[in-house]
């Protein structure tokens, strides 16, 4: 088959793709008070809002204040971002320890440095105030996720200008076969909707098609952690192929 053949199906297949793929924006934090794990009780760790509660919280019921409220009240929107419209969901993972205390602070989505940095500030004067999270009776360190939206009143929303990303991104990568100026729009779209499957999904090709596999495999693991009875089946192989052909081979099975 030539390789003009190839891109043809390329275009035709991974948009019947994204005709199967449900969009899945995630715009609030999970709050679940346990998950049960192969009969194992797991507790993850819950913010009090009350200074020193590590020291006395030992698995019982505690008042728990939503974290998310607390955030609001301690995060400020830096003037720089307002100023150069900078908007989107701010994500940090982070551990909690037994001691209540706080490390290991990882963006998982940026929406900018000086937000990177606030949103962290912010979570760093929750130490302990947080019920210690639990595996069966023992008490360990657990790791949990935060996320804030930063939007300024009067804009678009979020969804609108993650659309607009994504429209322009997948016309640069399957009409006009430019992966590299595809990205940045797959880029901007994330920071918008992180959670958005088609924009993960169009954002690992591209790059894949920009020679790093890795961080390709890593967007398509991330749309099956996210679930979905498309993510099964079509993502199943994707990182061990060895290129395109091999990736619409698999898709047109």
């Amino acid at each position: 088959m030539s390789n003009q053949k190839i891109k043809i199906m390329k275009t035709k297949l991974l948009l019947l793709l994204l005709c199967l793929v449900i969009s899945v924006p995630a715009f609030s934090q999970n709050e679940k008070d346990h998950t049960t794990l192969e009969e194992v009780q797991v507790s993850p760790p819950e913010f009090t809002g009350i200074e020193g509660a590590t020291r006395f919280l030992n698995g019982e019921n505690a008042n728990v204040s939503l974290l998310s409220q607390y955030m609001l009240n301690h995060v400020t929107y830096p003037e720089i971002d307002i100023e150069s419209i900078r908007e989107g969901k701010e994500i940090i993972r982070f551990t909690v320890h037994p001691d209540g205390s706080l490390t290991d602070f990882v963006v998982v989505n940026s929406v900018s440095p000086s937000i990177d940095q606030e949103v962290i500030n912010a979570i760093k004067t929750t130490e302990g105030m947080w019920k210690p999270g639990y595996n069966n009776e023992t008490i360990v360190p657990m790791e949990k996720e935060f996320s804030i939206v930063f939007k300024i009143p009067g804009t678009r929303s979020l969804q609108s200008l993650a659309a607009s990303r994504y429209k322009r991104g997948s016309k640069l990568l399957l009409i006009k076969e430019n992966p590299k100026r595809a990205l940045r729009h797959f880029e901007q779209g994330l920071v918008y909707v992180p959670a958005d499957k088609p924009m993960l999904l169009l954002h690992g090709v591209c790059l894949y098609e920009l020679g790093d596999k890795e961080q390709a495999c890593q967007d398509w693991n991330r749309i099956k952690a996210l679930g979905g009875i498309e993510a099964e089946g079509w993502l199943e192989n994707f990182c061990e192929m060895k290129g395109y052909a091999e990736m619409t081979e698999i898709i047109s099975k």
